[in-house]
């Protein structure tokens, strides 16, 4: 339909100034009959009317009242209403005589947030940090990373603040090999395979690695076609991998080469057998 124009003047009200008479509820019940109604209800009717549109015309949504019925679905209409604060309401129930300035939250909900309520963009601009900037428009990025306790590229740590965040292992904990919290120094890494991990002199040695590999190696003088070797209280916890032995000392006469096969072995004893009586033995063995 063709768009209808705005009657001008809708502030004029019929019969403002005339006879006007309420011709009653129980007459806007039953309406009209065969009758010759007084003039003075016409003109109420008239000007009732026309105070409703002019009311609507000039305050654009009506002013709320305790006998209207304003009604409520969820998923429909929902009525709205000028508080008399004139602040627009919407129903959040059906209901009669429920002033939205007093139960908000309840029958009420303020329908639109006010214009004090919103940024502009320059205000928002001023405000927010923008995401295509990638943290480029950080008003003091020294004072961000200071807040965040992080470093730019250009920036190391001191040896003060080094020291500060970290713990040098000390020799025990070096040779224990057991600490996760503790730095290994080259010092310490030196120290690490001594002490309780190493045993050296002129006729033997024992040397712990770390990740518990162990290595053992000395002589013997002792001779007979089988030699035991005794290697010190636990010197393999537990198990013997890989033991050779040579010959070492006077050989017999006429000379002589033996042929060792390792025969047995324990955490603290190698046992050697060979083909003819040497001098003596030089072994190695590798265990754990």
């Amino acid at each position: 339909m063709a768009q209808i124009t705005k009657p001008v003047n809708l502030s004029l009200t019929w019969a403002s100034g005339g006879d006007v008479l309420n011709p009653g509820d129980t007459k806007y019940a039953t309406g009209w009959q065969v009758e010759i109604p007084p003039r003075q209800w016409f003109n109420y009717l008239d000007n009732r009317q026309d105070e409703a549109i002019a009311h609507i015309n000039q305050h654009g949504i009506a002013v709320w009242d305790a006998q209207t019925e304003y009604q409520y679905e969820l998923t429909g209409e929902k009525s709205l209403v000028m508080g008399s604060d004139g602040i627009i309401y919407r129903t959040l129930t059906t209901n009669i005589n429920q002033d939205p300035t007093t139960t908000v939250g309840v029958h009420w909900e303020v329908a639109f947030a006010d214009s004090g309520a919103f940024y502009t963009k320059t205000e928002s601009d001023a405000l927010y940090l923008a995401k295509a900037q990638n943290l480029a428009d950080l008003p003091n990025t020294a004072t961000a990373r200071t807040n965040l306790s992080v470093y730019s590229q250009a920036q190391t740590y001191t040896k003060t603040e080094v020291d500060a965040k970290t713990t040098v292992a000390s020799t025990a904990q070096a040779q224990a090999q057991s600490s996760n919290t503790t730095l290994l120094t080259p010092l310490r890494l030196a120290e690490a395979l001594k002490g309780v991990n190493q045993t050296l002199s002129a006729a033997s040695g024992r040397q712990v690695l770390p990740g518990g590999l162990i290595m053992v190696w000395g002589n013997t003088t002792d001779e007979g076609t089988t030699v035991n070797v005794a290697l010190g209280a636990n010197s393999f916890p537990n198990q013997v991998l890989f033991a050779i032995a040579t010959d070492q000392g006077v050989a017999p006469s006429p000379p002589a080469y033996s042929t060792w096969n390792l025969q047995g072995s324990s955490s603290t004893n190698l046992q050697f057998i060979f083909n003819v009586s040497p001098g003596g033995l030089a072994y190695f063995a590798i265990g754990f």
